[in-house]
């Protein structure tokens, strides 16, 4: 099976699952980490715990954010845009409700 790299969201529909991928702390953390380069599920879950992480993980997946392939985590396209745009708005002081 190939892997893609999913593009920015075509769809309203689509930005929305990006939006409530996003507005949670814990996701937000997650795809900052995915995007220094802690790209599988228990180093993720060292740093964020157990809690929920499969579903955290669910969460990004369908927003087109990451993809998950026997415990790797690719980030998408749009995974690593939208990691650096998370990223530079924590270092600047907005949504650090980490």
């Amino acid at each position: 099976m190939k892997m893609g790299r999913k593009a920015k969201p075509k769809s309203p529909q689509e930005m929305a699952l990006v939006h409530h991928a996003l507005e949670n702390p814990a996701r937000r953390n997650m795809i900052i980490l995915m995007n220094q380069g802690k790209l599988s599920v228990p180093e993720i879950e060292a740093v964020v715990g157990p809690n929920m992480l499969d579903y955290h993980l669910h969460r990004l997946e369908l927003a087109g954010l990451i993809e998950v392939h026997e415990g790797r985590i690719v980030l998408t396209e749009a995974g690593v845009a939208y990691g650096g745009l998370v990223k530079m708005q924590k270092e600047r002081g907005g949504a650090n409700k980490t």
